[in-house]
């Protein structure tokens, strides 16, 4: 009988070079580690997931884009193909092959599971068993009894106590009551499911049969009710509390490390998911604000549901890490070589079931310190935008081919090699396969021939446990002759202790405590910073990085710039991306048309990136900063690097904390300029040490434009009511209690400046609130701007905006409020700058003003290459980053002429002495020095996102022209002045 979805050996013919692939696979098939010395081994590594592509036609490079506007990134990752949806069956015939013995079945030559198009389906089963369960559920279910069912003869039982106490809990059928009476509940069913029982061996039970029913039953009540009652308090309490389950609370943002707690957030989540995709299904499709509404209703039930799938394949992965490395002790630990194989024959669209299973798996697989599971599939309609392509297989005239025969199974294993020996490497690649058939090679080669070999059981194999029974005694022998030694019973004279031997990456970029990797990295030194939602786009950076350092000529004369900002997020934050990449993104387009200048006189610049981790907490050490409790310390590796490097100095910052101020008072002490870019807190400038300077507009004058603004537009008028008794609408001000530097700051300069021209009514919510407490203040501001018809005035940070706009635009108060409601936000997300359509698309209930620290000109050059180079809008984060390393560049220049080795000290005194005068920037004319630290009449804009998803600017004071006075005026005729720079 065939086998189902088999292809038929005598119509396809495989592409060129498959067969060389298929090669490579089975290596790392056959053993994981294969190639790797067991003393190079790392104990972090995984295996990245490799998809099918088709290699584009001739005529697209590998240098520029072809004729059609494909990109050379793009050329390299190939493009989809339904017919390679076959290939990746033909290797799964390879995963199989008949036995030897007189039964003639079916042997597994390695664990697997295939999502074919009948599995992707997904139909609940006849039994009431998983028929509340979302497709994503079943699912992953089917794919962890595949797995159980393929592993091969003589490898023992995979079993799977995370996975099979995640999926209990997403079953268990709890009737509603009290905290306490679900709690209870969902302990006694993952008891009754997955929890050993306890009970008499047969050969006691026996004994029965002897003294009567009667009598034996009583006996056997006396001694097990106690026993059974203490092993269900035991079991509960090691689910609940045990070490192996806190990650769940960890990856729900649940406080507290009680599993059951985070079980009952991870149920509601998957309630709200199916929900609303039972909702969808009912419903037809129409427009206006039903549909805009189930659309962010949507949207929500999508992150509930992927929050469920990356549990489950995170309990999964944890299982098969634990399953592939057996004890010491264990005499299956040889037979468990292979990784357990993920066949994706058919990976889609975005909204495609195998789409979202490998989206994913790229992003579990990113956050586990090992990961056995190694994917193989084929992009059949679309390529996700995270794969990347294939590295280099070689580089021309280094004695390497770079093409020919063989060379993407050249680059395919020195990419599984890289993978398997512990360094970084991509979580999903393309491997584009020829278009060109191989009519040499029939499908049924690979399947026949070379069949993958798994290693057999073997008698040796019972000497391991033997082995490690010796090993543990002499290591037991070892220790305590150390102990002996070091209490000096034996010792006449001290010896000087060993120096341990550190890798780099320990040394410049540590992995904190909560799954970020923080410090330095110049892009070429394997330290990878990236880590959280966002962490392909740093990965795209820190490439583009390395790179461009690569260009500079470090045998002679240099300077070294360090962009120092929170670049990561933590394993337990759900917060979106951090602000510092379009400033990132400004300074490497700076750094690269400025060394393409070859002038006459000029120091090349490198770029190194520091990052501080969330919130800035690992930027420095001790003093203002109070939230780090490890010994890294960012601003201090930036000090120890100066002469290694040549740095001159830093820019960036980023964020307005009492940890970023520490961080430039530790570098200030060795003589570091600090050019901040993004940052507003009016503390920055006056508690900060004379080495530090900004480039934006601090909170004094940027809440006097925003209270100006807000008492005279006629946009924000339309929209809200003036207050009876005052002059303007009323503002329900929504700031941060625990954000002093920044929230708190801005919230009593803007009361202050707005006076009594109108009511102001504070309502907390910051970065700390918990995500059950959104609600409830969406509620309130709703409330407050329902009875007063005001407007909202966010002072919030960026991270936190998008939770709020959520709650805001299905808030019902909200939602049936006369208009829409206006929006004056100091720090908005940003990518809400960069897709202004968005607001029109999920939160047309809201209408969006917001401030900016000098707008680019839209169509400039600058604009123009920065849009062509990432792909994204410009604004005035990406315009700061640009400018501060102009303006380091100009500083430098005008040193060098007198003094070629400076030291970063010198920028410094040059600052403090020349200053600089109407520097023509992106960002606006630049005025300062001389003892001031920011800019003099610096340009503020306040742009609007209109209701058709486009930006337009309301208001622009300050400085926007050289040696011309600055704008005074704004408004339709210049009818209102603009608030005086002090």
């Amino acid at each position: 009988m065939p086998l189902p979805h088999r292809t038929s050996e005598s119509d396809l013919v495989l592409p060129s070079g498959f067969d060389d692939i298929v090669r490579v696979v089975d290596r790392h098939v056959v053993d994981r580690r294969t190639g790797v010395p067991t003393t190079h081994r790392r104990a972090r590594h995984r295996l990245p997931a490799l998809l099918f592509t088709r290699e584009r036609p001739t005529g697209t490079t590998s240098e520029g884009p072809t004729t059609g506007g494909v990109t050379a990134d793009d050329a390299g990752r190939g493009e989809p193909d339904p017919a390679l949806s076959a290939l990746v069956h033909v290797y799964h015939h390879r995963l199989v092959r008949l036995a030897t013995d007189e039964t003639g079945h079916l042997v597994s030559l390695a664990p697997h599971a295939i999502v074919d198009e009948d599995l992707l389906g997904c139909e609940p089963s006849g039994d009431d068993t998983g028929a509340q369960d979302g497709p994503h559920v079943r699912l992953l279910d089917r794919v962890a009894r595949q797995l159980r069912t393929t592993m091969p003869d003589g490898s023992g039982t995979l079993r799977l106590p995370e996975f099979d106490v995640c999926l209990a809990v997403l079953r268990a059928t709890i009737a509603a009551g009290d905290v306490a009476e679900e709690r209870r509940s969902l302990r006694d069913h993952v008891y009754d499911k997955c929890a050993r029982k306890f009970g008499f061996a047969a050969e006691v039970s026996a004994i029965g049969n002897e003294l009567g029913a009667k009598r034996w039953s009583a006996i056997i009540k006396v001694f097990t009710t106690p026993l059974a009652f203490l092993w269900r308090w035991l079991y509960g309490r090691r689910i609940d509390r045990g070490r192996r389950f806190r990650w769940v609370g960890g990856m729900l943002d649940e406080p507290g490390r009680s599993f059951l707690n985070a079980s009952m957030s991870l149920r509601d989540a998957q309630v709200r998911s199916r929900s609303q995709a039972r909702a969808d299904e009912g419903t037809t499709a129409d427009a206006g604000a039903a549909a805009s509404a189930r659309s962010a209703a949507s949207a929500m039930a999508a992150r509930d549901e992927a929050v469920v799938r990356q549990v489950l394949l995170t309990a999964l992965i944890h299982d098969l890490a634990r399953a592939a490395r057996p004890p010491v002790w264990s005499v299956r630990g040889p037979r468990r070589r292979w990784p357990f194989v993920l066949l994706l024959p058919t990976v889609g669209g975005e909204d495609s079931p195998s789409r979202r299973l490998l989206n994913s798996v790229a992003a579990v697989s990113e956050e586990t310190a090992v990961c056995p599971l190694f994917v193989l599939g084929a992009a059949t309609t679309d390529i996700p935008p995270y794969a990347a392509a294939l590295p280099r297989p070689g580089i021309p005239g280094q004695g390497v081919r770079s093409g020919g025969p063989g060379a993407t199974a050249r680059a395919v294993g020195t990419l599984l090699a890289a993978g398997a020996s512990g360094h970084p490497v991509e979580a999903v690649c393309t491997v584009p396969l020829s278009p060109v058939p191989d009519n040499m090679t029939g499908a049924e080669r690979p399947v026949v021939q070379r069949p993958v070999r798994s290693r057999e059981a073997r008698g040796r194999d019972w000497l391991r446990p033997g082995v490690a029974g010796v090993v543990a005694s002499a290591v037991a022998a070892a220790l305590v002759a150390a102990l002996v030694h070091v209490t000096g019973f034996t010792r006449t004279h001290h010896d000087p202790p060993a120096k341990p031997v550190s890798r780099a990456t320990d040394t410049w970029c540590p992995r904190v405590g909560t799954g970020e990797r923080v410090g330095l990295t110049d892009g070429s030194d394997r330290c990878d910073l990236a880590h959280g939602l966002y962490a392909h786009e740093l990965r795209a950076l820190e490439r583009q990085l390395g790179r461009q350092n690569a260009d500079v000529d470090r045998t002679e004369p240099y300077r070294t710039l360090v962009f120092f900002a929170p670049l990561s997020v933590g394993s337990t934050s759900r917060r979106t991306v951090p602000t510092g990449f379009q400033m990132l993104r400004g300074a490497l387009l700076a750094q690269k048309q400025l060394n393409d200048l070859h002038l006459k006189t000029q120091m090349p610049i490198r770029l190194i990136v520091a990052n501080a981790g969330e919130y800035f907490t690992f930027g420095s050490h001790g003093g203002l900063n109070t939230r780090n409790h490890s010994r890294v310390d960012v601003a201090h590796m930036i000090i120890d690097r100066v002469g290694r490097d040549h740095i001159a100095g830093v820019i960036g910052l980023a964020q307005s904390r009492p940890e970023s101020l520490q961080a430039a008072a530790e570098l200030y002490a060795q003589g570091i300029l600090v050019l901040a870019t993004g940052v507003s807190g009016q503390r920055m400038v006056l508690d900060s040490p004379v080495s530090y300077y900004q480039l934006s507009a601090p909170d004094e004058r940027v809440a006097r434009v925003l209270a100006s603004f807000a008492r005279r537009s006629p946009r924000l008028a339309s929209l809200a009511k003036v207050t009876a008794g005052h002059t303007a609408p009323a503002a329900v001000l929504v700031f941060d209690p625990r954000d002093t530097y920044f929230s708190v700051d801005l919230k009593d300069r803007f009361t202050r400046a707005y006076g009594s021209a109108g009511p102001v009514y504070p309502v907390p919510y910051g970065e700390a609130s918990k995500q059950s407490q959104t609600p409830s203040v969406a509620a309130r501001v709703c409330a407050l701007v329902s009875s007063t018809d005001g407007f909202i005035l966010y002072a919030g940070r960026s991270s936190v905006m998008y939770d709020l706009f959520y709650y805001l635009q299905n808030d019902k108060q909200c939602h049936t409020h006369r208009g829409q409601i206006a929006v004056l936000a100091e720090s908005p997300a940003p990518h809400l700058i960069q897709h202004p359509e968005v607001m029109a698309q999920q939160y047309d209930s809201l209408h969006l003003f917001y401030n900016q620290s000098g707008v680019p000109e839209s169509r400039g050059s600058f604009a123009a290459d920065f849009k062509k180079v990432y792909g994204v809008a410009v604004d005035s984060d990406a315009a700061g980053g640009y400018d501060a390393v102009k303006v380091y560049f100009r500083a430098m220049n005008d040193i060098m002429d007198t003094d070629p080795h400076f030291t970063p000290s010198a920028v410094v005194t040059y600052l403090q002495l020349t200053g600089l005068t109407d520097f023509v920037g992106e960002s606006g004319i630049t005025t300062f020095g001389k003892g001031r630290k920011y800019p003099l009449n610096k340009e503020v804009d306040i742009q609007e996102i209109t209701s058709d998803g486009r930006t337009v600017n309301d208001l622009t004071c300050g400085a926007v022209e050289v040696r011309a006075a600055p704008v005074t005026r704004w408004g339709p005729s210049g009818d209102f002045i603009c608030p005086p720079d002090d």
